[in-house]
């Protein structure tokens, strides 16, 4: 299982590092592929995938409480997004794509140091 949280975890530090140099590629990207029936689907079951992995995989890797309470954080996402609905998640992304493009880029810093230590911590 620490392959999948190793995959999901370079996948994550991937987007990071597109979205840090072409932030406005990244936000072309989001606000299209948001705008497809599948995208919530795919947002609440990658989360549903993430939070199972890291849950399943946490005895296997070097921080098992940390990747524990991470996939416990990405199950609680998961759900909250089922409850938050599409129409309030679609003002939530109309409203990140609006900002600034160094806001953009911070959040890219944060999603690859988060993907950089998910595939550190499942080696």
């Amino acid at each position: 299982m620490t392959w999948i949280v190793v995959f999901l975890g370079a996948f994550v530090t991937v987007i990071g590092i597109y979205g840090f140099f072409q932030p406005a590629g990244l936000l072309d990207f989001v606000k299209a592929a948001w705008k497809t029936p599948a995208a919530m689907p795919v947002a609440v079951g990658l989360r549903v995938a993430l939070g199972v992995a890291l849950l399943i995989a946490a005895p296997d890797c070097r921080y098992p409480e940390a990747m524990r309470a991470i996939g416990i954080i990405a199950l609680v996402a998961a759900a909250a997004g089922l409850v938050i609905g599409r129409a309030r998640l679609d003002a939530f992304v109309d409203w990140w794509a609006s900002r600034p493009l160094g806001f953009i880029r911070a959040w890219t810093v944060i999603a690859i140091a988060f993907g950089a230590f998910l595939v550190y911590a499942a080696v």
